[in-house]
């Protein structure tokens, strides 16, 4: 179980690769319980239970996140520029589907656009640049073995 809550952690380093898995099995687990959901359907009241299990997912994904920021010697809160920025300039151009305004359309379209190169500098730095190299404020290089006394 304690394996299992370390994923929730926001303490610590993760590296590409531990990153990249821990994403993606989060994706397939939501993906999997939006399916779920699906089938429950014909009873909505039943998909509510899921709710809590899509919460713990965030918090995991958000938590994946830090560490990987922090493998690179960056704080959390890059976050807030890599996926709250975007999120919230995609927002007008959400609302622009439902409006016959072709000046809100493009409005909200042009601040999308806007958004799009904080996801992929976001992207590059937390999936595809290389972690620091040895310990730094956030702890131990993940890649490096642990140095074990032979004469102690």
């Amino acid at each position: 179980m304690q394996k299992l809550l370390s994923y929730l952690s926001f303490q610590g380093r993760a590296n590409r690769q531990r990153y990249w898995l821990t994403a993606l099995s989060i994706f397939g687990l939501l993906v999997v319980s939006a399916m779920f959901v699906g089938l429950l359907a014909i009873a909505p009241l039943l998909s509510l239970i899921i709710i809590p299990f899509w919460l713990a997912l965030l918090v995991a994904g958000l938590a994946n996140g830090a560490r990987r920021l922090h493998d690179r010697g960056k704080s959390a809160w890059w976050l807030m520029v890599f996926l709250v920025m975007p999120m919230l300039l995609s927002i007008p151009s959400e609302l622009a589907k439902y409006s016959s305004s072709a000046d809100f359309q493009a409005f909200g379209a042009s601040l999308a656009l806007v958004g799009l190169p904080f996801s992929i500098w976001g992207l590059v730095v937390m999936g595809f640049l290389k972690g620091t190299a040895g310990p730094n404020r956030f702890g131990d290089d993940p890649l490096q073995p642990a140095v074990q006394e032979v004469f102690a």
